[in-house]
């Protein structure tokens, strides 16, 4: 097997981690390579299973060419990844492959291995001022030299550790001790991504510096260990599934590599969350697959970093979510293959599911993706100030640059579609995209619509934007049977003393309430705004109607009677010259004809293209004169013009009794039975939400 999970050493401290024990694990280490993630004798295992998969020999052959069609017109992010990962595919098809293949394979990492030696800096973006660029290239160099250690001749092992040194170790020990470097400090994925590479790096190169590696491995350990909180207390990523993605790859590898290699993990394993952290990866994804993009997220994100989690943990549902995984990232799955198996029958979770470590709720009423099941999903998120230690403005380190004014921002999808929408991440490159500002408020990332609080599914007071790092927590809520609700105190976000603005929001049965209060001295006025793809079919007084192919979609204004609903565009996107090519994070630094960059278009993603689908349009309701509450009822697949709602106060949601909805029929019509048969035949439901749902005596919260 890859490792030993019953040597992982179970040490919890809350200064920290033993650093006194990284040095006697050093003086103890012995171990010959290959020993990041698997050793000698597992070799033959993972031989036998890789090559028993045909899709992931295929996969794997394919990196051969994509290694000689190599662009330096590429996207210089994606050009990044792909060259890590084309090196982690050839050095893997090199260890498990004879005759031919071995050849071809062995040759394309020796070659890359050179090239990547030769190579002045590893740091392809002078805009990156951490570790990020260099780690994925770090990791990748690492593990095609520990795993093929035995095909390099003396001289290549000496040119590879040399390279290692020289772009990842004596540059990053420097940056460690840089008292005004922030990356160390921050709780980012940059932080995890960059601590895992130099660790990795340290990893595999230890028996030739060991006072170096162990250096860097004590800083590392530290540095993550103040990263690891953001997972505190139940597994939800404060930057969104995209980057809870790429945060968890490195976090499984960094851990995965000091279990292999030193056989503890020095507590990092045990960190609050961290063994649960599946559970956001199930829950922010609703019925069709599209997850809760919030942040600079995108709508689909790579479960492959499950594998080490469900090998590790041993959490069925983990396991059943990186089975249906079909990405690039399978080698990963070979060798961490000896996970549980379940059958979805027995797979037990519930549809209602509160993550206090990012505020965030999500609610469904089943877990089919079958359209002839109804199924609704609802994900309404707080502030982005969190934890007891949250602090505003905050200090530099303790910023997430990929959060945005979005307290209390929410989306929706019913039968087969996203009606209500987040924006996502707009482009890069746009001047000071990250700039926060000294007092994460005025830098140059809020005047960009994605990133404004206007942008979004919540409360627009006086036009401004939200306090982007203000906590805006749950303060009371229910995931249990059929009435799930969570209330948020919005207060801080807006610079109002707490309880001065609350947001609820409630799924029963199948229909959403969004429900806001204000006290009567707050003044100003006050928009509510959600963003929608759909097509109208009418907005007229209290009530609005879309559709999206045969799906209906109603939004009704329950209180006050004097609101109405009013529809229009986003403001046309704005273009802004680019002022140095030095500070671009995606265009190639060649492309000296750029002079500008244009925020993106209003629409949402089609497929793999940003920004290249159907127009978004923005409904929205001034509030009246005078007016404390307002509540929507927001109507997935409804046919019902006179659904008639009550009405309770947020306070009687606290108390445990919420407004009970009045269960609406659905007009059994000749046209609805073909529509919804036809629905059937034609829907495939989502591999990874293939859940049965039981009933809720046998339903339980996941542990």
């Amino acid at each position: 097997m890859p490792s030993d999970r019953r040597r992982s050493f179970r040490f919890v401290e809350a200064g920290g981690p033993d650093l006194k024990f990284v040095e006697t694990a050093v003086v103890r280490f012995n171990a010959r390579h290959p020993y990041l993630l698997f050793d000698e004798h597992a070799i033959p295992w993972v031989r036998g299973r890789a090559n028993s998969q045909s899709k992931l020999i295929t996969r794997l052959k394919t990196s051969l060419s994509e290694v000689r069609s190599n662009s330096t017109k590429q996207e210089l992010r994606a050009r990044i990844k792909r060259q890590a990962r084309c090196l982690i595919h050839t050095a893997f098809l090199a260890l498990i492959s004879d005759g031919e293949t071995k050849a071809d394979a062995l040759y394309a990492t020796r070659t890359a291995l050179v090239q990547l030696s030769a190579e002045r800096s590893w740091k392809a973006r002078p805009v990156i001022k951490s570790f990020l660029d260099c780690a994925e290239i770090a990791v990748a160099v690492s593990l095609a030299y520990d795993w093929l250690y035995h095909e390099f001749s003396d001289q290549e092992r000496r040119m590879f550790e040399n390279s290692l040194f020289r772009h990842v170790l004596a540059p990053a020990l420097a940056a460690y001790e840089d008292r005004f470097a922030q990356w160390p400090r921050r709780r980012d994925n940059c932080t995890l991504v960059s601590n895992s590479g130099i660790l990795v790096s340290a990893l595999a190169v230890l028996d030739r510096y060991p006072d170096i590696s162990r250096q860097l491995i004590q800083k590392a350990l530290v540095s993550s260990w103040n990263a690891f909180d953001g997972l505190a207390p139940d597994g939800a990523w404060p930057e969104g599934p995209s980057y809870w993605s790429l945060a968890m790859r490195y976090a499984g590898l960094m851990v995965a590599a000091l279990e292999s290699t030193l056989h503890y993990s020095f507590g990092l394993a045990d960190r609050p969350g961290f063994a649960q952290t599946g559970d956001f990866a199930l829950h922010a994804v609703g019925p069709f697959g599209a997850a809760f993009n919030f942040g600079d997220s995108e709508p689909r994100f790579d479960m492959a970093p499950l594998a080490w989690f469900a090998y590790r943990f041993r959490r069925p549902i983990d396991a059943w979510l990186v089975d249906q995984y079909d990405g690039w990232y399978l080698p990963f799955t070979v060798i961490w293959a000896d996970r549980p198996k379940p059958k979805p029958s027995g797979i037990k979770v519930p549809t209602g599911k509160v993550f206090h470590s990012n505020n965030l709720a999500c609610f469904r009423n089943t877990w089919s993706s079958d359209p002839a099941a109804y199924p609704v999903y609802l994900a309404i998120k707080g502030g982005n100030g969190c934890g007891p230690g949250a602090r505003s403005p905050p200090l530099p380190e303790d910023v997430f640059l990929h959060n945005q004014a979005d307290a209390g921002s929410f989306i929706l999808d019913g039968a087969r579609q996203r009606w209500i929408i987040d924006l996502g991440a707009d482009d890069y490159d746009l001047p000071g995209y990250f700039d926060h500002g000294l007092d994460n408020r005025s830098g140059s990332r809020w005047r960009y619509y994605r990133t404004q609080t206007a942008g979004h599914n919540t409360l627009v007071i006086d036009g401004g934007n939200q306090i982007p790092d203000a906590p805006a927590p749950i303060i009371g809520n229910c995931v249990d049977g059929d009435c799930k609700w969570a209330v948020f105190d919005l207060s801080a976000a807006y610079g109002q003393p707490a309880g001065s603005i609350w947001r609820g929001a409630a799924l029963i049965g199948r229909q959403v309430i969004i429900q806001d209060e204000v006290r009567a001295e707050l003044s100003g006025k006050i928009v509510w705004a959600v963003h929608t793809s759909a097509e109208p079919i009418s907005v007229a007084g209290s009530v609005a109607r879309f559709r999206s192919g045969d799906d209906r979609f109603v939004l009704r204004i329950l209180e006050p009677a004097a609101a109405c609903f009013e529809i229009g565009f986003p403001p046309e996107p704005q273009v802004f010259p680019i002022a140095d090519v030095r500070q671009l994070h995606g265009r190639p630094l060649l492309d000296s004809n750029v002079v500008q960059v244009a925020e993106l278009p209003r629409r949402v993603d089609d497929e793999d293209r940003r920004a290249a689908g159907a127009l978004i349009r923005r409904l929205q309701i001034v509030w009246p004169n005078g007016t404390r509450r307002l509540s929507v009822a927001l109507l997935p697949d409804c046919d019902d013009d006179d659904l008639v709602l009550p009405v309770t106060s947020l306070d009687e949601w606290l108390a445990r009794r919420p407004v009970r909805l009045a269960s609406y029929p659905r007009r059994a019509s000749r046209i609805n039975a073909v529509r919804h048969a036809a629905r059937r035949a034609s829907t495939v439901a989502p591999l990874h939400t293939r859940l049965v749902r039981k009933p809720a005596s046998e339903r339980a919260v996941l542990r």
